[in-house]
């Protein structure tokens, strides 16, 4: 009976060495993730919008209570160079918050977010104004505006694989349906896999914002 528990045990112990292994990984550094949206075309339309305005007003915390709320490693939750590009924190197998990852430099979340709700515009039947240079249809453009209040992925540990989730709540307000009054959209994805490296990081954010897009769109058929 002793040894067989001290064989359970000796699995328990190497499976969950396994895992911090493969969630800490580089995870005390920091990560770089190229997330992109795909570019859709205008249709012809004379439902005419532009996207005026996209903010981020997501709250960070130095020493978050839970891992959907963004925080830096080093608390950096006063830089906006660096907040305006975060996008998600590693942890180890025990849940502890380490290294963060970013947009290359140059990009922002409130671009990322607004190319998501061009592609979801266009793809309702909206001709987008995404060129200054359109000056002929400027005067009949609707100005959108968005506020991003969430816009994070994270991870959560297991026994044998962890989870990667990513969840996005923007407030979209314009004068046409669905919107007139503002409205709050959200973009949510859970997935499970065995290790938190850069494959699986990008997969999560790319299902993420397909969710995003798709929920937007779904307004906008109302």
């Amino acid at each position: 009976m002793k040894f067989n528990c001290n064989i359970r045990h000796f699995v328990f112990a190497s499976a969950l060495l396994f895992i911090m292994i493969l969630v800490s990984g580089c995870a005390t550094n920091r990560g770089i993730l190229d997330v992109q949206i795909n570019e859709a075309p205008n249709p012809a339309s004379t439902k005419i919008i532009t996207i005026s305005e996209v903010n981020d007003i997501r709250v960070f915390e130095k020493a978050p209570r839970q891992a959907s709320i963004p925080s830096l490693k080093g608390g950096e939750i006063d830089n906006k160079e660096i907040t305006l590009r975060a996008i998600a924190r590693k942890r180890n197998g025990y849940g502890k918050a380490l290294g963060d990852i970013l947009l290359p430099e140059g990009n922002t979340v409130e671009q990322l977010v607004k190319d998501a709700l061009v592609k979801s515009f266009r793809e309702s039947g909206y001709y987008v104004i995404d060129d200054k240079s359109e000056t002929d249809k400027q005067k009949n453009a609707v100005p959108v505006k968005a506020d991003i209040e969430q816009f994070w992925a994270w991870v959560t540990p297991g026994f044998w694989t962890i989870s990667l989730e990513f969840e996005a709540k923007v407030k979209i307000k314009g004068d046409i349906p669905s919107f007139e009054n503002g409205d709050t959209v959200r973009g949510y994805v859970k997935l499970h896999t065995q290790a938190a490296g850069t494959k699986a990081w990008m997969n999560t954010m790319d299902k993420g914002l397909e969710s995003f897009v798709s929920e937007v769109k779904k307004r906008l058929s109302n």
